[in-house]
This record gives C-alpha cells, structure tokens and sequence, in this order.
C-alpha cells in the first residue's frame, strides 16, 4: 500500500491528503493487538521523554486541536472518512474567538508563545483593505485596463482634449507628484497615470510635453535624493517599476525648450478665443509655465557641480523659482475649472487614471490604503516647498563651517518634513563648496572654518609664522585626520535627515569627537612647545604667535558640545520622556552643558580680543620706530580700534545661551519642586530603576573624555542635597531663574520669533511659580500640562 502510494503522487492537494489517509486507515487496521499495545507503550515512553524536554510541547499545550480531535489524530481513526477534506485538527472557534476579543481594549494584543509583538507587527491582516491586495476586488471585477486596453476600450483621450480635461490631468498629476514626495510607492501614485506609460503615442502636444516633464522630473528628482543621500526607508520611495522609466530615455536637457514652444502656441491660440474660452486655456498656459520653471530650478540643482559659478547657477535657479511662486496664486484660483475627482472613486481624475493597475505587481508588505492628496493641499505643499527652495538657496552665503551648521540646524527645524527640499540643500552646499574650494574642497573649507571661528595666527597666509615647514605639516596631519575621521562632514549631512534619524546617528557622532579632540589638544600643544622653542632661539613674533595656542581643541570641543545639546534636547521634540525624565534631563544642560558652550565662546572671544591687541602694539611699534609720522599713518595706525566691537562676533549667542541655562535651571528646580510636592506621577518602584534610565539617557556621552561622563551616584547626591529644601523655596528657586532668563531675553535687540516664544515661557512660568510658592492648590495633587506648543525643548506649565 505505501509502495502503491508512492509511485502514484497524486498532483491534485486534495487527492493526495485523500491517499495518505487512506494509507495510514488500512495500515492501523492490519495492525494486529500486540503490536498496537507495544505501539502504544512506545508512544507513552515517547510521550514521557518529550515532556521532560522544555522545548517541546504536546498538542494540547500548543492549543491547535481540542481533546477528541487530538485522540482521533493519535488513534488512527480520523481518516475514516476520506471525502472529507480536511478535518485533521480543523475546529469551527468563531464563538470562542469573538467571546476571546471581546475581552481586548482598542489597541491591544493577544500575546502567544507562537506569536509576539515582533510577528505582530510583521504580520498581513487578511481580509484587511489596507493590507490585503484581493479586498479591493470583487470576483465579478475586470482587471484594470493597461494603456493600450484604455485606449482600445475608448477610455482615455489621445487627441482632442479639452481645456478643463487638461486642467484636470495635470492637477492630478501634480497631486501625485506630492503624494509621491511624501513616501508613497511611486507605482501607486504617479504611475497609476495610463498617459504616463507611453507619453509618445500621445497626439495632443499639450499633454505629450507635460507628461514627457513629468518623467524626466521622475529621474531628475531621483538622482538628486539618490546623490544627497539623506534619504531613509519611511522618507521615500525611490524605487517603482523602471521598466516604465526605461521605455522611453530621459532628455531633461529639451524639456524647457519643448513647454515653452507649446506655452507660445497656446498664447497665440487663446489671441483668438472669446473671454471665457481664453481663461480656461490660459490656465492651462499657466500650468505648463508653471511646470517649466519647476523642473529648470530642479534640473538645475543636479547640474550645479559642472557650473563655472556657484553665485551664477543659484541665481539662475531663483529666478526660476520666483517665477514659479509668483504662478501658483493664479493656478490655485482656477483649480475648479479642470475635471473634478468622482466622488467616491480612488482615481484622482474621471480620465486617464487607474488606481489599482499595479496592485498585482506589488511585494505584500506595501501600504495598500494610499489617499492622493486633493488638489488645493498639493497646491499648498508646492508652494511651500518652493519657498522653501529659495530659502535653501542662501546657503552659498555661508563660507565657513560655524555659520554654515547654523543655517543648516534651523533649515532642518522649519523644513524638515520635506524629502526633496533637504536633499536639494545638501546639494547646493556640497556644490557651492566644491566650486570654491576645487579638488580637496573639504580640507580647505575646515582650514578656512577654523580661522573663520577664532583666527589661530599660524592659519593665516600673511604671518611669517605660517611659512614654517614644521607647523604647516602638523596642520597638514590634523586637517587630514578630520577629514577622515569624517566627523565634521556627518555634523552637516545628518542635518539634511528627518528628526527622529538625526537623533541616532548623533548618539554615533558624538562618539567620534572623542579621538578629534585628542588630536587637536596634541596639536595645541606641539604649538606650545614650538612656542617655547622659538622663544629661546630669539624669535618673538614666532613664539608670541604660537604661544597659549588652544584654538584648535576649543573649535572642536564647541562642535562636540553643541551636538550633545541638540541630541539631549531633541529628546522633547520626539517626545521620548516621560514626564518625571524632564528633573535629569534639564539638569544635565544646567549644571554642565551650557556651562561649557559659554566657556568656549568666551575663550574664543578672548582668543580674537589678545590678537587684536597685539597686532595694536605691533602697529604701534612701527609707527613710533618710522622717520616721519604723518597723520596718514597715524590713521592707519588706528584702525584696528575701530574694530573692536567686531571682535566679539559670539556675544549674541553667549547671552541667548545665557538664557538657556536660566530656563534649564528653572526648568530643573521646577520638577524637583513638583516632585517633591507630589504633583507628578512615578512609576512603581517594582517596575522602575532610575539609574539604568540615567545611563541609556546619557550612554552616548560615556565615551568622551571632555566633558567627563557624569555618574549616576553624581547626579543623585546634586539632586538629594537639592531637595533638602522646602518645596516652597524650590518654587522660589525655579521662579528667579525664570525671571533671570526674562531679563536676559528682554535685552536682546531685534528679537527673532524663536526668542519672543522663549520670552513667553519665561514669563508665564515665573508666574506659576510664585502661585504655587505662595500656596496654591496645596491640597491638590494634580499633576500639571506641560505645553511644548510655543518650543520644541521648554514647556509652558499649566496648572489644572
């Protein structure tokens, strides 16, 4: 029977579970009784030793049959009945299942030995439309048409095509372009356009040369993020079906000059229309216009490093740009003229689209629920985004590496949702510099950063310090390792990743100031040393120059800093700690961080401050040693004082840290004070331990040596010697800081939007501090809002 059975091998499923049942009924009943009982004695042995295995579980266990079933499955006779298929195991749980969920709250998970939060989350919810392809179809459907069968079918227009239906196309498609730039598949948006598979065979010029720019802007898009590489999983998806792309090759190069014959044809067209005929056609003149500007400005970015000018290329770029911002407000007012979206229907426009044509092509794992923007809000991205483009335009102003950081850190808080527009950054940044600096564009642009942030004299090329061959090849060794170590280049170019990604990769940055800063300390104090050397062969301005040299390491130790601040507050803005977090958190940027920014900028300060006054006295001494001092020369002589006041370039940052570190310290005092008045909720002590939340908090500062890691048993004794106070005068304490961090905001000239919100904070939280100093609400526990609304990293509090 076994023999027969195997050189059968039914293909059909069904008849081969049918013969294996038959097979094993026939073989249990030619058994005979002794057999059976050793069988089963084995089985029980067998049973025995299984159970004695932890990883092993019996049927019952693993829970897939009830009890009659597994005796059935065990005995043999559960393949009487070979017409039925299948019944090994199959038991009917609806009832038990619903009784099973109704148990389950919103949001929660039955959690098996077989199935864990890490299937869970992996796994496809059948019968589920955003998951489950084959719920969007009904069995009585017909497969969506290709481009071909559309126009076979007459569904789509080639030729012909009115003003509103070509209004209507390109709002769509512009409505996909958007969808597309916020991270959906471009095979569900963009390509569910039929025109767009095969623009060629399009006999309407206005719409072949609009869908031909809306493929070559596919590519050019493409290469630009590809090249910026700023890009993550959850930003975009920079991959869809390139056999589409392929079949007809991308010419970006003939693009602007094919729109703009259609635009002149069209203009002299509408000369000849009545006055409403006139408007829906110029509205489509816009549209084309519109797009023209759009994809040369584009274009433009990915040519950018082959220009002679980097000035030239970028203001090319914005006058494209102005352009296209100046045409939106028109193409926004006549949105309704074009055909409108069905209600109720998936496709963003009545022709030419086919929202599930690649729905069969597609891995499980893509979101099946894509929702097309609508058509004013696309609008609106647009001309955000080009805003946007001309903001990121200004970066070519930046020559040195402080200034260029600074643009780049409020670029990424005001324009950080937007994919294309941090890639489109980057590449103008990494552009401008290449033009300005040639082939080791980066070494130069750090030498020239350096002496930019605190002028060290042996960066300077008219010192005769700088002509030195053993100072110029410890610099060589020092602006080579940094350029390796490819620190300060990751600072810049994770600014251009999303918020939540620039918080990883700053925890791995930070780790990397760690041996720079060893470098650079080594550097200054070789130039010390030769400083000393000098001095004893005679050659003051040698040794004056290389003398209390700490430019280098104070640069890096400010760059190291600031990362650590901007990694440990981002944690507000994703909003990663939990309320009884903020009392650390807060105390780390007060009692140590901000400390060390003032410090920096203060040395630098007076690092610029001593040269200034020794290139005085030099001035000075020539003056006095010359033959004759006319007035000229005393003038000339007198310069350098007129710069003084230019000489403390950091004073506006000093003071808006200064206010930083009064809000941090209020902040700090604050939830002691609320802590210890019993207003805000721990966690239960079984559950909690506060020291292995400190250390995953600051484990990315462990392994720099400056600022030396701050201990656990550190922070607590700061914090308990702290709350020996009463809670009364904490809510004093928090409340002077407050107010001190007022006054300082108030001083600062020309406040931006940033500093007037901090002012706000300030304020309202002085308030509340004295209200509950005074007694307010002592007898309710309340915990209070903490609104992050006004700034990402201060909260306003709200008592309840």
């Amino acid at each position: 029977m076994h023999g027969t059975y195997a050189s059968e091998q039914p293909t059909d499923f069904q008849a081969a579970t049918a013969a294996a049942a038959a097979a094993a009924a026939a073989a249990a009943a030619s058994a005979s009784v002794s057999s059976m009982r050793t069988t089963a004695e084995q089985r029980d042995m067998e049973r025995e030793q299984n159970s004695n295995d932890p990883d092993e579980w019996s049927m019952s266990e693993c829970g897939f049959a009830d009890s009659e079933v597994q005796r059935a499955i065990r005995g043999g006779s559960a393949a009487e009945d070979i017409t039925q298929y299948p019944i090994h195991g199959w038991v009917d749980v609806t009832d038990e299942f619903h009784d099973a969920c109704s148990e389950l709250l919103p949001g929660e998970l039955a959690q098996d030995m077989l199935f864990g939060l890490f299937e869970a989350m992996s796994a496809i919810e059948i019968m589920d439309p955003k998951m489950d392809v084959g719920m969007g179809f009904d069995k009585f459907d017909l497969p969506p048409p290709s481009f071909e069968a559309a126009v076979a079918m007459g569904a789509i227009k080639l030729d012909g095509l009115e003003p509103a239906e070509l209004i209507g196309i390109f709002d769509a498609l512009f409505a996909c372009l958007v969808s597309w730039l916020e991270g959906n598949s471009m095979d569900q948006v963009l390509f569910t356009c039929l025109y767009l598979h095969a623009p060629s065979q399009i006999q309407d010029k206005a719409l072949r040369v609009f869908c031909t720019a809306v493929r070559n802007l596919i590519v050019v898009i493409k290469n630009i993020i590809i090249l910026a590489a700023v890009n993550e999983e959850e930003d975009f998806q920079l991959y869809g079906n390139s056999a589409l792309l392929a079949a007809e090759k991308a010419q970006p190069s003939t693009i602007a000059g094919l729109l703009k014959e259609v635009e002149d044809e069209l203009v002299r067209k509408c000369k000849q229309l009545t006055s409403t005929e006139n408007q829906n056609l110029m509205a489509v003149v816009h549209r084309l216009r519109f797009m023209r500007h759009l994809f040369q400005a584009i274009y433009q970015v990915e040519l950018m490093p082959g220009a002679d000018s980097a000035e030239e290329a970028v203001n090319e770029i914005y006058k494209n740009l102005n352009v296209a911002s100046e045409l939106l407000p028109l193409i926004k007012r006549t949105i309704d003229r074009g055909t409108q979206p069905v209600e109720g229907s998936e496709a963003p426009n009545p022709m030419g689209f086919s929202p599930r044509i690649h729905d069969r092509s597609q891995p499980p794992t893509f979101p099946r629920s894509i929702k097309i923007r609508e058509r004013p809000a696309s609008y609106q991205f647009l001309e955000e985004m080009v805003a946007r483009f001309k903001y990121a335009c200004k970066v070519i102003r930046y020559k040195d590496y402080y200034s260029a950081l600074n643009f780049f850190i409020e670029y990424s808080r005001k324009s950080g949702h937007c994919i294309l527009s941090r890639s489109v950054l980057q590449s103008l940044f990494n552009s401008s510099i290449l033009l300005a600096h040639g082939k080791q564009s980066m070494k130069q642009f750090l030498r020239h950063s350096v002496q930019a942030f605190n002028s060290p004299p042996v960066l300077n090329p008219k010192h005769p310090v700088a002509n030195d061959p053993k100072v110029q090849q410890h610099l060589e060794t020092f602006f080579r390792y940094c350029i390796n170590m490819k620190t300060f280049n990751q600072f810049i170019r994770l600014c251009g990743f999303n918020r939540a990604r620039q918080r990883d990769k700053l925890a791995h940055l930070i780790e990397n100031f760690d041996p720079l800063q060893v470098d650079a300390a080594r550097l200054d104090s070789l130039m010390n040393q030769m400083a000393n050397d000098r001095a004893m062969e005679g050659n003051e301005s040698h040794a004056t120059a290389l003398k209390h040299s700490t430019h280098f390491s104070t640069w890096v130790l400010y760059n190291c800093f600031r990362a650590m601040l901007i990694y440990l507050m981002s944690g507000f803005e994703l909003e990663l700690y939990a309320v009884h977090e903020f009392l650390y958190i807060y105390w780390y940027p007060y009692e140590f961080l901000i400390g060390f920014l003032v410090s920096a900028l203060t040395r630098t300060e007076n690092i610029l401050l001593a040269q200034e006054e020794y290139a005085e006295h030099q001035s000075r001494i020539q003056v006095n040693g010359g033959n004759s001092g006319s007035g000229g020369k005393n003038r000339k002589a007198a310069k350098p004082k007129k710069n003084k006041k230019q000489q403390r370039p950091y004073r506006q940052e000093i003071v808006y840290y200064h206010a930083l570190l009064s809000l941090c310290g209020g902040m700090y005092k604050a939830m002691g004070a609320l802590t210890k008045d019993g207003r805000v909720r721990l966690p239960m002590s079984k559950f909690d331990n506060e020291e292995i939340r400190y250390n995953r908090r600051f484990a990315p500062f462990v392994p720099l040596t400056s600022p030396p890691p701050v201990s656990y048993a550190e922070f607590k004794n700061i914090r308990d010697h702290m709350m020996l106070n009463s809670v009364e005068e904490l809510y004093s304490f928090a409340a002077k800081h407050f107010d001190q961090a007022r006054n300082v905001l108030e001083s600062i000239q020309n406040p931006e939007q940033e500093i007037l919100d901090l002012l706000q904070i300030a304020r309202t939280n002085f308030v509340v501090m004295n209200v509950l100093a005074r007694g307010h609400q002592k007898e309710v526990k309340r915990q209070p809002e903490f609104d992050f609304s006004k700034h990402s990293y201060f909260p306003i509090i709200k008592l309840k």
